[in-house]
C-alpha cells in the first residue's frame, strides 16, 4: 500500500522493489491511492494495480477494508501514510493477515508529547517493522523497546546495472569547463538546499550548481539564488526522468538534507564513482558515507565548502567510492524480502 507513485525516494523503492517481485511465488497485489500519472512505471507484469482515488489517504479506509477482506491476502506491505491507517484498521482486518510496515522517517524526532504516546500505543499491533538503517532502529526501540524482536533493518536496494546503463544515455546539458556539483532531491525545507547554497558562496573559484527536482520551496530558493547573485552559477532543472548522464558528470554530490532516513541517491551517486558529501545528521548517511573514506560528514557550512575544496584538490580514487555498494545491491536486498516471506 502506498499513496502515490510520485517522484521521491520511497516510491523509488518500492517500484523497485515490485518490478522485481517474483510472480511465480507471489500474487501481487499493489493498493496507490493517488490517480495522477506515476513518476515510477510498474513494469512487472505479474502485478495487479488497484487505485483508491480518494483525496486524502485516510479516506480509503472503506474501499481499503473491503479491499482486504476480498483478497485476504497473507501479507499487508504499507508505507508512508497507509502504515498509520493500516495500524487503526489493523483490529478490522482477517487475523490471518500480517502486517509489515516500512519507516522510512526518524518516526519519533518530530512528535510532540501525546503523539509519541499515541504512537507508542499503536506501533504494538504491528507484526513486523521494516527499517532502513541500524541508527533508525536504534532510535525506534529506545521509544518502543518492546518491538525490538519485531523490527528489522533491510537497506534501500539499488540497482548497480540500471543505474550504469541510464548513465550512458546522452546528456541533455551543456556542462561549462569548471567543477560541477549536484543535488537530487524534491524542493522542500527538510531537503537543506538552502544551507548547500550558503555553503557555495564560501567558494572562490567559478562552479556549476544543478538542483534536479522540484516542490514547494522552488521560490524560496529561487529568491536566494538571486539575492546572492548565483543565478549564473545554478541551475533549476525540475524533476528528471533519467538524472544519471548529469550525475555521471558532476565532480561531487551534494546533499543538505536535516533528516534522511537512508538516502537512496548517495548510493546512485558511489555507483557511479562521484564523491558525495552531506551534513552529519541522525539517519542512514553515516552508514553509506564513512567521512574521509568514501566522502564526507560535515558538521556546518563552512565545513561544507571545505570538503568541496579537499574533493577537488585531491579526488578520492574510484574503487574507494564503489566497494561497499554490494552491501546494497538490487539482489541481495530482494532475497531478504524473499526470505522474509
Amino acid at each position: 500500500m502506498i499513496p502515490s507513485l510520485a517522484c521521491g525516494g520511497t516510491e523509488k523503492v518500492i517500484s523497485t522493489l515490485i518490478n522485481h517481485w517474483d510472480g511465480e511465488r507471489f500474487d501481487i497485489l499493489l493498493g496507490v491511492n493517488s490517480k495522477e500519472r506515476p513518476f515510477y512505471s510498474i513494469t512487472n507484469t505479474a502485478v495487479s494495480i488497484s487505485i483508491f482515488g480518494k483525496s486524502r489517504v485516510r479516506y480509503t479506509w472503506i474501499k481499503l477494508l473491503k479491499l482486504i477482506w476480498k483478497e485476504r491476502p497473507d501479507y499487508i506491505f504499507s508505507v508512508l501514510d497507509f502504515t498509520r491507517l493500516m495500524i487503526l484498521l489493523k483490529p478490522f482486518i482477517p487475523t490471518s493477515c500480517k502486517l509489515i510496515a516500512r519507516e522510512s522517517n526518524y518516526l519519533f524526532e518530530w512528535l510532540n508529547t501525546p503523539q509519541k504516546m499515541l504512537s507508542q500505543y499503536l506501533y504494538s499491533n504491528i507484526d513486523l517493522l521494516v527499517v532502513q538503517s541500524d541508527l533508525m532502529e536504534q532510535h525506534i526501540i529506545q521509544y518502543l523497546p518492546e518491538i525490538a524482536p519485531r523490527t528489522l533493518v533491510i537497506p534501500n536496494p539499488i540497482d548497480t546495472a540500471l543505474v550504469r546503463k541510464l548513465a550512458q544515455m546522452p546528456l541533455e546539458y551543456n556542462l561549462p569547463n569548471c567543477p560541477v556539483f549536484i543535488t537530487i532531491a524534491r524542493l522542500d525545507t527538510i531537503k537543506g538546499h538552502l544551507r548547500i547554497l550558503e555553503a557555495l558562496t564560501l567558494l572562490d573559484f567559478p562552479f556549476c550548481y544543478f538542483i534536479v527536482g522540484e516542490g514547494q520551496e522552488r521560490e524560496v530558493i529561487e529568491a536566494y539564488i538571486k539575492q546572492h547573485q548565483l543565478e549564473s552559477k545554478v541551475v533549476l532543472t525540475g524533476e528528471l526522468k533519467n538524472p544519471f548522464p548529469l550525475l555521471k558528470n558532476a565532480h561531487v554530490y551534494l546533499q543538505g538534507s536535516y533528516s534522511e532516513a537512508f538516502p537512496n541517491v548517495i548510493l546512485e551517486a558511489l555507483c557511479l564513482g562521484i564523491t558525495p558529501i552531506a551534513f552529519d545528521i541522525s539517519g542512514g548517511t553515516s552508514e553509506i558515507i564513512r567521512s574521509g573514506e568514501n566522502g564526507f560528514l560535515a558538521m556546518e557550512t563552512n565545513d561544507f565548502a571545505s570538503s568541496i575544496n579537499h574533493v577537488l584538490e585531491k579526488p578520492f580514487l574510484s574503487h574507494k567510492l564503489t566497494e561497499t555498494i554490494h552491501l546494497f545491491d538490487l539482489k541481495n536486498v530482494m532475497d531478504i524480502y524473499s526470505k522474509l516471506l
